[in-house]
């Protein structure tokens, strides 16, 4: 059974982050913020949750909720005050995030048969198969050094480890190094 309470919101985000964080089990993929949210409020509303989604122009209301935790130039970490929900906002999407690091890392995306384009690399990212693609992780695996990457991986791992005990000081460390 999946980790259900690790919750991204793509394909390309689920690959990514069963490639820094690797479980047997995988995670609880969802289509879409409103989806997210949705298994957040219902499905584990009185349990732990972590929703990874990008950081949209228009937000859905759920947001208002959080307490921002702190922020990089692109992760952005928040926290529920009255449950063990939180959430990570990429922004502005992940697909901008991944062509950032890359380019950090001085990574060539064609030796991944990736687009170093936006446009086109954004086309590549939405495709259902870019969940399982190998040329995605083997680019993750290449990206895995860049600074906010390393904050990613850790707050992830940090948080399934844990859970419940989690707290806003311990997540503000690993934001800011």
């Amino acid at each position: 059974m999946a980790e259900l309470y690790i919750i991204p919101e793509c394909y390309v985000d689920t690959n990514l982050i069963e490639t820094l964080v690797p479980t047997t089990k995988g995670y609880n993929h969802q289509k879409g913020c409103n989806n997210i949210v949705k298994v957040m409020k219902e499905k584990l509303s009185d349990k732990f949750a972590v929703g990874i989604v990008d950081k949209d122009k228009r937000q859905i209301s759920y947001v208002n909720e959080f307490v921002e935790i702190g922020h990089t130039d692109s992760l952005y970490f928040y926290k529920h005050p009255d449950k063990a929900h939180f959430l990570i906002m990429i922004d502005p999407a992940v697909d901008r995030f991944i062509l950032k690091c890359a380019k950090e890392e001085n990574v060539e995306m064609k030796q991944f048969n990736l687009s170093d384009e936006l446009k086109s690399f954004t086309a590549q990212t939405k495709q259902v198969s870019s969940k399982e693609d190998t040329n995605f992780k083997k680019l993750f695996h290449e990206i895995k050094s860049a600074e906010e990457v390393t904050i990613l991986r850790n707050a992830i791992k940090y948080l399934k480890e844990k859970q419940y005990s989690s707290n806003s000081a311990d997540m503000k460390a690993l934001i800011n190094g």
